[in-house]
């Protein structure tokens, strides 16, 4: 399998040869160029949302510009090439500049950062696909480009509505963050994760644009002290996941603090429903990567199959450190669901990894008859005693 690099290298070849080649030889360059497209197509690469979709209509739009091209005579073919030209720098534009520079051929897994082969295929570990370096290591700064303001009217009161706004503006230059600045994740151009000092209340908001670069939001606070908002966002600018932190103030500071100690504890119940979470292995270590799956199960005793759609999936799970500072936003496995009448259940399967050891507080968010669940787990990882056989 070629990189990304690589087709665009024989893609820009391809076409300045349009220019010079026969009939018969162009016919079939522009054959190659369209395979190449396609080859293109199917590579994974840091494209996601809103660009996902404009990169397929470009692709589409380009795609028939060399059909025409092979058809049209050949007096009209520069005019139809100068359009082809333009559709490729269109379709250029929407990589990261790593995915167009000719890399080594080397090859790592998502999950496994450090694990580096030559050659594609799956993970040793874990049998995840191995995706090119440039997707799981991209050579960006690691620094948050983005940071996070809170505008507030007063402080926070356990059981009062708090109304806030969040304002994101560039490190750099100081400009406000647009919703046109941001990738849509999970169907969200921003995630608010909240939880309280104990790890105990957590909120998932998603706000709403106001002013320029200020996004309004609210919650109801049932625990005293301080909250921390995570703003989960990934820049256009970058396409790095990143997040920018701060803290609530609220009107009863100091009277709460982080468990330093909790039994491991993988079964919750709301409302009558049974939440219990299992993973493929007993222990999980830091730096592993272990399946896991949510079963949810119906007051009655049979299995919940009536799960509703969450941001595009049957449900999420994001965990809290016992740093109070690390966080882990954790999808299922799947594809996004669009539809937003299907129903699923009763597992959801994932994939749980920390680089930390400790306690991780993990909190799954699912709907079920238009309610929110957020059912509490607490997870211990232990240190990592030897790297997994290879």
């Amino acid at each position: 399998m070629q990189t990304v690099a690589q087709l665009v290298t024989r893609i820009d070849a391809g076409i300045t040869k349009l220019t010079k080649a026969g009939t018969t030889e162009a016919q079939e360059t522009a054959t190659i160029i369209s395979q190449d497209l396609n080859a293109m197509a199917e590579l994974s690469v840091m494209i996601f949302g809103a660009r996902k979709q404009q990169l397929d209509q470009r692709m589409g739009q380009l795609q028939q510009t060399i059909a025409e091209w092979k058809s049209t005579a050949e007096s009209t073919r520069a005019e139809k090439l100068d359009q082809m030209r333009k559709a490729w720098a269109d379709v250029k534009s929407l990589y990261p500049k790593e995915a167009l520079e000719l890399l080594p051929p080397l090859w790592s897994c998502p999950m496994h950062q450090e694990l580096i082969e030559q050659h594609s295929g799956k993970c040793p570990i874990c049998g995840m696909a191995l995706e090119p370096i440039y997707v799981t290591q991209p050579q960006l700064t690691q620094i948050p480009i983005v940071r996070a303001e809170l505008i507030t009217r007063a402080p926070l009161e356990i059981g009062k509505p708090a109304d806030l706004k969040i304002r994101l503006v560039f490190v750099d230059n100081g400009e406000p963050v647009r919703l046109a600045d941001l990738e849509e994740t999970h169907t969200r151009k921003i995630h608010l994760l909240i939880s309280d000092i104990t790890e105990t209340d957590y909120h998932h908001e998603h706000p709403a644009a106001t002013n320029d670069g200020e996004y309004a939001f609210s919650f109801i606070p049932s625990r005293p002290d301080t909250y921390r908002v995570w703003a989960d966002l990934m820049p256009v600018r970058t396409q790095v996941q990143q997040y920018s932190v701060l803290d609530i103030p609220s009107t009863t500071p100091r009277r709460a603090k982080l468990a330093s100690d909790e039994q491991e504890n993988r079964h919750a119940e709301i409302d009558g429903y049974s939440f219990d979470l299992a993973f493929e292995k007993p222990v999980i270590h830091e730096k592993e990567t272990v399946s896991g799956k949510l079963r949810v199960t119906q007051p009655d005793g049979r299995p919940c199959d009536k799960l509703e759609v969450v941001m595009g999936a049957f449900g999420h799970l994001v965990g809290f450190c016992d740093d109070f500072a690390t966080v882990l936003h954790i999808h299922p496995v799947g594809d996004i669901i669009e539809d937003s009448e299907r129903r699923g259940g009763p597992e959801l399967l994932f994939y749980f990894r920390s680089n930390k050891t400790g306690i991780v507080r993990l909190f799954a968010q699912v709907k079920i008859d238009g309610k929110d669940f957020f059912p509490r787990f607490i997870v211990k990882v232990q240190p990592l005693q030897h790297l997994p056989s290879r």
